[in-house]
């Protein structure tokens, strides 16, 4: 039974996480993605701190060392993904950004030189010929869009090696797991602060001050539903369930966003975008569902 609902709860924040590609495509014309990502972490930092205030006092050395180089990480995959958003589609965005789980043991091949399985090989194959039809390049023609996210999906694979080894080492002390998440909050948005000075406010300068209901909305859904709600959630729940079976549940976020933005009326997918999209998410989840056959 508590596995049954533990399942259900991380089903219910990855329709969440889905929802955030067509909030965002949409809100970004009418917000420069440094400021939206600004103002929807800074938010779940408020929030955050608010929930989890009791966990400050938990910080030390390392503590502070390890949430902000998650936070860097975690910072700079939103920021490449929210910028990429604004040249991709939210359908394109939220496949190749679950690419990310089919990545994460290529890097721990590099990182802890753990073996690569043939199966994941496959997979990482199988990951450029989806994105290959997915994308629809022409030739010379790959959107930059396309490219910022793939960058952020390599980069949430390093972020979720990291994340899982450094949790891992407090499993039992709540207080430094609600410690990560507020820093790692607070690193994102220093970054987006970071952006908005290095790279400007590409062509909405006027709107940090004349937010719309939709973006407000917008950054309510994605900094307390999309970002606090989710974390609680994953860190209480996901440890009463096989890491794998979490796995394929959060591999099913493309598709999500995909149908969500097509029975909206969002967008519209072509023949080849669905073949692409198949293959992108049996890249994910095949290799996962042979390892939880092997017991592994």
């Amino acid at each position: 039974m508590q596995r049954h609902r533990a399942e259900l709860a991380l089903t219910a924040i990855t329709v969440l996480w889905a929802g955030t590609f067509v909030v965002i495509k949409s809100a970004l014309t009418e917000i420069d993605p440094s400021v939206f990502v600004a103002l929807r972490f800074g938010l779940a930092l408020l929030v955050g701190a608010l929930i989890w205030h009791g966990s400050f006092a938990s910080i030390d050395r390392t503590t502070l060392r390890r949430g902000s180089i998650l936070g860097l990480l975690f910072g700079a995959g939103f920021l490449l993904q929210t910028f990429g958003l604004t040249e991709t589609s939210a359908s394109t965005s939220a496949f190749i950004t679950g690419t990310m789980v089919a990545f994460v043991p290529l890097v721990q091949r590099i990182t802890h030189g753990t073996r690569l399985r043939g199966t994941h090989a496959a997979s990482i194959m199988m990951i450029l010929g989806g994105l290959y039809l997915f994308t629809s390049p022409e030739l010379m023609g790959i959107k930059l869009g396309d490219v910022q996210t793939v960058v952020s999906a390599i980069i949430w694979a390093v972020y979720l090696v990291y994340i899982d080894t450094w949790t891992s080492e407090v499993r039992n002390d709540t207080n430094r797991q609600n410690a990560l998440v507020v820093l790692q909050f607070a690193a994102t948005v220093i970054l987006a602060l970071l952006s908005m000075l290095l790279f400007g406010l590409t062509g909405h300068g006027d709107m940090p001050m004349a937010l719309s209901s939709s973006v407000v909305l917008a950054i309510v859904y994605c900094g307390v539903f999309a970002s606090v709600i989710p974390t609680f959630v994953q860190t209480r729940f996901q440890q009463y369930t096989h890491p794998v079976r979490a796995g394929i549940i959060f591999a099913m976020e493309p598709l999500a966003a995909s149908v969500i933005a097509v029975a909206i009326g969002a967008e519209t997918l072509s023949m080849r975008q669905m073949l692409g999209g198949g293959v992108l998410i049996a890249a994910i989840i095949v290799p996962d569902i042979i390892a939880m056959r092997r017991g592994e």
